[in-house]
């Protein structure tokens, strides 16, 4: 029987995952036929992420709110962890991308600049609407509020549900650098749902960080002042620290701090 629970356990974490990998590739398809192929278009790959996000969310959100019973968040949090989530989260997606930048990933796995290079050529009110609206309420449903919430009744231990949430977070993004960068940032999402009992700040710190990376792709005149002598160097470090310090402060001083038990049970 314990086995028959677990592996019941185990295909509720499956389940939602091959869902949603089925609706990636069924919705493109169907919206492309039903636009004429006008949305095979590259100018049009934002439009059509964001109409994939949108026909998926609602499917998600529903899983969501049935288990939301049983989870009973409270969804409680203060002005002071709503402005901490969006410092940390603007903060350590900066620090992160700069420190890839000075690492070998981006030349040994080059994969991830064909990704950017098509979202910045689309428009930027399809930026806007993919990557910072849709992606992030759709991905947080998905990953924090019910693959995360799901793995700890498997693993039975938070952090390492947070990791393994996290770890599936990298793979979603389909490439080793931005798997790394949605990995660290995949754990500070967590942290702060688990910490504040809250999706909403989750989805909060996830509009943050893809929003400035948006902005960043969008208005890169700041480089000529990164290439300054030890400026890129300051800038980096300076990003992670802030970022890390925001970090503790879930992980330990938060409105609902992260719980002191890791054991669930």
């Amino acid at each position: 029987m314990g086995g028959q629970g677990t592996a019941e356990r185990m295909w509720r974490i499956v389940f939602p995952i091959l869902l949603y990998v089925l609706f990636s590739m069924l919705y493109p398809e169907l919206l492309r036929i039903a636009s004429g192929g006008r949305m095979s278009e590259p100018a049009w790959a934002m439009w059509l992420l964001t109409a994939v996000n949108l026909l998926m969310l609602p499917v998600f959100w529903l899983l969501y709110q049935r288990e939301r019973r049983e989870y009973r968040r409270k969804h409680s949090f203060c002005l002071k962890d709503m402005l901490l989530v969006i410092l940390g989260s603007v903060c350590l997606s900066r620090g992160i991308n700069y420190f890839l930048a000075l690492t070998f990933l981006p030349r040994l796995f080059p994969g991830y600049q064909e990704v950017s290079e098509g979202i910045y050529h689309c428009s930027f009110l399809s930026q806007i609407a993919a990557v910072v609206v849709s992606a992030p309420f759709l991905e947080e449903v998905l990953i924090r509020g019910i693959i995360y919430e799901r793995l700890k009744a498997v693993v039975w231990n938070s952090r390492r549900a947070m990791v393994i949430s996290a770890v599936i977070f990298g793979v979603f993004h389909g490439n080793v650098v931005q798997g790394l960068y949605a990995f660290v940032m995949g754990l500070f999402f967590v942290q702060v749902y688990e910490a504040c009992d809250s999706l909403f700040l989750a989805v909060v710190a996830h509009i943050a960080a893809n929003g400035a990376s948006v902005l960043a792709g969008r208005y890169p005149w700041p480089d000529e002042f990164y290439r300054l002598p030890g400026v890129y160097y300051l800038l980096t470090a300076g990003f992670l620290m802030i970022g890390m310090l925001c970090w503790r402060y879930f992980l330990f001083y938060g409105t609902k701090s992260a719980r002191s038990e890791t054991e669930m049970y």
